[in-house]
């Protein structure tokens, strides 16, 4: 059975401290004002040393941070609380002596404050365990997601596959054979992946393999067109968020017209996001017909689970063009 581990948020992060910071001064501004009276010096002394114990203690656990995860709740809780409350009492008396000396020290009073820092800092590494338990939950509920979408997506991908290698098989058994190839290499890249996620290179070469695959059944029929930029910058992409898109071109686009057509991938990229276009032409008397939509509804909901409302997808389907557009938001790049 395996036992769980104590966690904490990333403190050592600066938009972890910066409101850390805040919050604690917001909880100094408080205390002042149902204190009797508002005077600054008082405040400004209780922010100094409130600051010092918090800015030090986030220190101490970012710093304790490998050691804490290897630990039992239990265990990890004891230290993260004893390191805190160590550090916090020394900063309170450490300041009730540069400022009343030590013999003019009141002890009681001491005691009481360093009891109400042991309550204090007990509540607070509560909160930030059960945030970050939430923060770890909510991920691996993510994940599942994504894994359900993504599992799909992959059948809908090769059922449409093997009835291309199946018409190979009669017609050209040494195509038929390197499609298979072709498709094995594919499913490992993708098994590969664990997180959902891969780069935009390894999506475009899973579509150069599907379209080698595509090229076998309709020869000339299909004429494929890439704009990539130079250089192309090796961005994070969710897998199968393209390929399912180009496949509904071929399938419902230029495989169901006599004579063919052109398929357009162009990839465009900037310092903030990147656009992926999938424009497949149409005949004027061809119904556009995109199936049941499952592909890109399923795309949909996956970019709204990773990146939110940062993501775009949008259908163009004026003219003799059908046109899907993808707009990802960068996400790790160098």
């Amino acid at each position: 059975m395996n036992k769980k581990h104590f966690q904490l948020p990333d403190l050592c992060q600066t938009t972890s401290l910066l409101l850390l910071i805040l919050v604690t001064e917001l909880g100094v501004l408080t205390w002042e004002l149902i204190s009797p009276g508002f005077i600054w010096a008082r405040m400004g002394y209780r922010s100094l040393v409130i600051q010092w114990m918090v800015l030090l203690s986030a220190t101490a656990l970012c710093q304790m941070k490998p050691i804490l995860t290897k630990l039992t709740v239990t265990a990890g809780w004891i230290l993260a609380f004893s390191g805190s409350f160590i550090i916090s009492s020394a900063v309170l008396i450490t300041g009730q002596i540069v400022v009343s000396g030590f013999e003019r020290m009141d002890v009681w009073q001491v005691t009481q404050q360093v009891m109400a820092i042991a309550m204090i800092t007990a509540m607070v590494l509560r909160y930030f365990q059960l945030q970050q338990h939430l923060i770890v939950q909510n991920k691996a509920e993510l994940n599942s997601r994504l894994n359900a979408l993504q599992a799909r997506i992959k059948p809908h991908f090769l059922f449409n596959s093997l009835n291309t290698i199946a018409e190979l098989i009669a017609t050209k058994p040494e195509a038929a054979e390197v499609a298979v190839l072709n498709l094995s290499n594919l499913f490992r890249a993708n098994l590969k992946e664990t997180e959902g996620l891969s780069s935009i290179r390894q999506e475009i070469d899973l579509i150069r393999g599907y379209l080698g695959i595509e090229q076998w059944r309709l020869g000339e029929r299909l004429t494929v067109h890439w704009q990539l930029p130079e250089p192309l910058q090796d961005w994070p992409v969710p897998v199968l968020s393209i390929q399912p898109i180009v496949e509904n071109a071929i399938v419902h686009g230029i495989a169901v017209s006599e004579v063919g057509g052109e398929l357009t991938i162009k990839v465009e990229q900037n310092k903030t996001q990147m656009t992926v276009t999938v424009v497949n032409t149409v005949t004027s008397s061809q119904v556009v017909f995109t199936g049941h939509g499952v592909a890109l509804e399923n795309i949909r909901h996956r970019l709204a689970v990773i990146y939110g409302d940062q993501s775009k997808l949008t259908i163009d389907s004026t003219g003799n063009h059908y046109k899907v557009i993808l707009v990802f938001p960068v996400m790790g790049a160098q």
